[in-house]
């Protein structure tokens, strides 16, 4: 990602060179933030003068001290979200009485899923008017005009019509997490942005229409993203079907980024900001960084600091009152996902506060910061003044769950550098009952080989949610939801305990028995008969493989009492990855041959099937390896 404006860009890097020591001096991290590559630097590096408190957030700061001495704050226990352009009516929300608790049981690392009663309230009429209800919010934009407003939620988007005092939903074309919206000058056009891909979608309210999706944008496609310091934000179409880029003022523009860029916050002339940096040896780095548009100077305030990684700041603001900037992120243990508030004062200090949920709001005049949590009916508000919650015994609202346990645990492993052979057997088990499932197996194959497990480590990111069916009382399938090598898992619970016992079996699946039907016919029909190592030997290219394959089948033929098929995998070649569904067409068979004198051998046969369907076939055969298929 390059800055526009090099030359000073270049001069505040020599600077920041200079005065890494002082920089150290400033910055104070956790331990548990120490993995991170940070630079943190002090506001005086961006402009002389930190941005000034506005006549605006000062007039809100007031309004709400008085929205906070009134029954509907004391009484109904009603917090604000924000106010209208004219100040004359608050929107505010209290939690609902309804349980979301099943849904949070599946989040293992994200935002809570929790219900809200939406009021329009008017304090002059002592008056609050139901509107509705809807998850947390995430983000909110007023329209320019101030008539509407886009509420932002968990795979929601909904907007308010201040006039006809109704709210209606946006129509997604996909599901999908969109993170903040903002409206275009026109006062109808919306757009909205995921966290890591902006300008995914623009919105007609007039004809309720998504006129544009991502890869639809067209060259001379403007995207309106915001106001600062005077002058607006923009991103412009591409051939390639998106906007892209973030440029600042009329034509003509200066170009701030190139690429994808997130808009946080804004705060007088300084913009809070997201963006990947593609590295030479592969790979991504997301940056959260702070932009001086009055300097062009910029500040890292957090990367991930690995070639490969998953996005793991949830939200970022600025707090306009004290100059402030937080964000919210996790960090992964053995045993639990613990969530993170990081303030950065103006002066670059850095205090780190464990939080319930990464989800929060800011109330507009920014007294308190109010967490979503994950259990019922409960409510943690953060006071700004101390940053400090109102009610301690609600800070962590811990979801107990043994299923939810074991993946957590089952996590933290897949995203360790070196695992330990112990932490294996305590979570995975090999079982024969009613199929052979032997996931213990193997991911100790995948561990025997630390460059093997380096490629196949998973970068655990901010979202990871899961599927769960409950067979009966001691079995159950979990499907991770996300590019995960090992999405489906089988569960057994064995003495009261859970285990994952098998990847992608799918044991009731049609495919996975026309697998096993597929390979018993084939040792049948073709190794015990010879017929295979017939064919074999007929190939004009005797390659290794092939000499190495044909001797397999010749053992398996000429020195085996018995020849069983054992543990069957459905795979998807296309990434590869184990199959997130049964409609796979391919899979991995483990053959068990006793041999004349009582030993056993584990071979793995490789079976594919068409596109459209079809019968599955023999496509290859070898020793049992950490390699997908043979070869």
């Amino acid at each position: 990602m390059n800055f526009a404006n090099r030359p000073v860009f270049w001069v505040v890097k020599i600077i920041i060179i200079a005065l890494v020591v002082c920089v150290l001096g400033l910055t104070s991290l956790v331990s548990d933030q120490a993995e991170n590559d940070r630079d943190i630097l002090s506001t005086s590096m961006l402009s002389e003068n930190g941005p000034s408190i506005s006549e605006e957030i000062l007039n809100l700061n007031s309004l709400e001290k008085t929205f906070l001495s009134s029954d509907f704050y004391r009484k109904e226990r009603m917090l604000p979200l924000t106010v209208t352009k004219d100040l004359k009516y608050f929107l505010a929300y209290k939690i609902s009485n309804k349980s979301m608790a099943k849904d949070n049981e599946l989040v293992l690392i994200g935002m809570p899923r929790q219900l809200i009663d939406l009021y329009l309230v008017d304090l002059s009429e002592n008056k609050a008017t139901y509107l509705g209800k809807t998850e947390f919010i995430i983000n909110q934009a007023w329209s320019e005009d101030g008539q509407h407003l886009a509420l932002v939620s968990h795979k929601s988007v909904k907007i308010l019509d201040l006039a006809k005092r109704s709210l209606a939903e946006v129509p997604m074309q996909h599901e999908t997490d969109i993170y903040n919206t903002n409206w275009g000058l026109d006062n109808r056009t919306l757009y909205l942005h995921r966290d890591t891909t902006p300008n995914y979608y623009a919105y007609d309210t007039y004809s309720k229409q998504m006129v544009k999706v991502r890869g639809r944008f067209q060259e001379g496609d403007v995207v309106y993203r915001g106001k600062a310091s005077g002058g607006i934000l923009t991103s412009k179409g591409e051939r390639v079907g998106i906007a892209n880029g973030l440029y600042y003022g009329e034509a003509p523009e200066k170009q701030l980024f190139t690429g994808e860029v997130t808009i946080h916050d804004i705060n007088d002339g300084r913009i809070l900001v997201s963006y990947d940096i593609d590295n030479p040896e592969g790979g991504a780095r997301f940056t959260l960084a702070e932009y001086d548009l009055k300097t062009g100077a910029s500040r890292v305030l957090y990367n991930e600091g690995n070639l490969h990684t998953k996005w793991k700041i949830f939200k970022a603001s600025y707090l306009k009152t004290t100059g402030d900037i937080i964000f919210t992120t996790f960090k992964l243990s053995d045993i639990s996902v613990k969530y993170s508030l990081v303030r950065i004062e103006p002066n670059g200090k850095e205090t780190v506060t464990e939080v319930p949920s990464p989800l929060y709001t800011v109330t507009p005049g920014e007294n308190f910061l109010h967490f979503a949590v994950f259990k019922d009916g409960e409510s943690c508000i953060m006071n700004t003044a101390d940053f400090k919650f109102s009610d301690p015994g609600l800070q962590q609202a811990d979801q107990k769950s043994e299923i939810r346990d074991l993946m957590l645990h089952v996590l933290y492993i897949y995203g360790s550098e070196t695992p330990k052979l112990d932490e294996f057997k305590q979570f995975f088990i090999n079982t024969y009952d009613p199929i052979p499932q032997e996931a213990l197996e193997n991911i100790l194959l995948e561990v025997e080989g630390p460059k093997y497990w380096q490629f196949i480590r998973q970068e655990i990111g901010k979202n990871v949610t899961m599927t769960l069916k409950l067979k009966d009382a001691n079995r159950a399938s979990v499907i991770l939801n996300g590019d995960y090598f090992r999405g489906p898992h089988e569960l057994v619970k064995i003495s009261g305990k859970w285990y994952v016992t098998g990847f992608s079996t799918w044991p009731e699946s049609k495919a996975r028995n026309d697998v096993y039907r597929a390979c018993t016919r084939f040792i049948d029909n073709q190794i015990k008969t010879g017929k295979a190592e017939a064919d074999f030997n007929r190939k004009r290219d005797q390659d290794d493989y092939v000499v190495r394959t044909t001797a397999l089948l010749n053992k398996m033929r000429t020195q085996s009492s018995k020849i069983e098929v054992g543990e069957i995998e459905l795979w998807a070649m296309s990434d590869p990855h184990r199959a997130v569904n049964p409609d796979a067409k391919e899979a991995r068979v483990k053959i068990i041959v006793t041999l004349n004198d009582g030993s056993t051998e584990k071979l793995q046969g490789y079976f594919s099937r068409g596109d459209s369907g079809g019968t599955w076939v023999f496509k290859g055969l070898g020793k049992l390896s950490t390699g997908l298929f043979p070869k």
